[in-house]
């Protein structure tokens, strides 16, 4: 994250309202048919907060494991359509997500309860990833992780009131994107797995949702133009159309290079995702292929010679397949634990 931009992500961006967002639910389990797009547009007002998403199927959700897990491609954008700025990029795609994907905190488990920053590199330790991009935002000066986190189904961190949107997987392997409630953030019936906050919400149902997102995520005029409209680095998480999740990063460095998120969110349908939103980017945006960095971080290194990577906060890692055994339930803490934890009366311990 630019760090010329921290007051205006804290006061702007990660507002913590209880204001109604005004909008029912949009929920859709059918096959892959996408889910309509017919809500009333959010507006701010004073009521509380209340839940607008998709939910969607997950790839493999009923099935066993597709190999290979990741498939990962790498592309040249030309973004000017005349030459003049042509942009590098990566996009991997994910199979069985709710087996193989999983947000984690930077470095090791409690890394945001204790303020921690590592680079991509360290934090994929944790699980040997295949693919690892960045994941959330961050306060630069106090390390602090921003929004709602949930990790392999511990809550980390919980915000009240945050009009940010979000990704998420559920216990039942659906994929979500959209705006939560606390109740909805907290709930047992469906827990989440994953989840993670973002800001914009780039594709919705297969269309450009950015103008919509501005709105419901109370951006003033000078903040959408900053972080809406500003070419950047980006990394993305989203969906296609088989409920693969769909890891998109593109280099570039704030107000140098890079693309605006409109031109990001029109390259997402080119590349074949129907639902998208936007994370941590900038000089944050990392990609980690098997431990190694593929991409070019704008960041000069100490010696001002090379470039260096960011430590970042939380990171998106793509890795083996973890069971999730059905008749195993949760712990009052909601852990999700690997199968080898399922220990008698059929509760996961640690």
């Amino acid at each position: 994250m630019d760090s010329r931009f921290v007051v205006l992500y804290i006061f702007c961006c990660y507002v913590r309202c209880t204001d109604d967002i005004g909008v029912v639910q949009t929920i859709n389990y059918v096959g892959r048919t996408l889910p309509s797009s017919n809500q009333t547009m959010p507006q701010c007002s004073k009521k509380k907060s209340t839940s607008s998403y998709i939910l969607l199927p997950s790839h493999g959700m009923t099935s066993n494991i597709t190999h290979p897990i990741t498939k990962t491609r790498y592309f040249t954008k030309d973004f000017s359509n005349n030459g003049t700025r042509t942009c590098y990029g990566r996009v991997a795609f994910v199979n069985n997500p709710l087996h193989t994907l999983s947000v984690l905190e930077p470095l090791e488990q409690d890394g945001c309860k204790n303020r921690k920053r590592a680079t991509v590199v360290e934090s994929s330790k944790q699980k040997s990833c295949f693919v690892a991009v960045n994941g959330g935002f961050y306060v630069p000066e106090t390390n602090e992780c921003l929004g709602n986190i949930v990790s392999d189904g511990r809550l980390v961190k919980m915000t009240p009131g945050l009009r940010n949107v979000h990704f998420g997987i559920r216990q039942d392997g659906s994929l979500l994107f959209g705006y939560l409630s606390t109740e909805e953030i907290e709930n047992t019936r469906n827990p989440f797995v994953q989840l993670i906050s973002g800001i914009g919400w780039l594709l919705r149902n297969g269309t450009v949702y950015l103008e919509e997102s501005k709105r419901i995520e109370c951006d003033s005029e000078w903040s959408a133009k900053e972080i809406f409209g500003s070419k950047s680095g980006r990394t993305v998480i989203g969906s296609d159309v088989d409920g693969r999740v769909v890891i998109v990063q593109v280099d570039g460095k704030t107000h140098v290079s890079g693309v605006t998120l409109k031109e990001m969110a029109n390259f997402l349908i080119e590349l074949g995702l129907v639902n998208a939103i936007n994370i941590d980017g900038g000089g944050s945006s990392t990609c980690v292929i098997n431990g190694t960095v593929v991409n070019n971080p704008p960041d000069k290194c100490s010696d001002q010679q090379y470039n260096c990577i960011r430590p970042v906060s939380t990171i998106i890692c793509a890795h083996a397949p973890r069971s999730l055994p059905s008749q195993c339930s949760h712990d009052s803490d909601h852990y999700i634990r690997d199968v080898r934890h399922c220990q008698g009366n059929n509760v996961w311990k640690p």
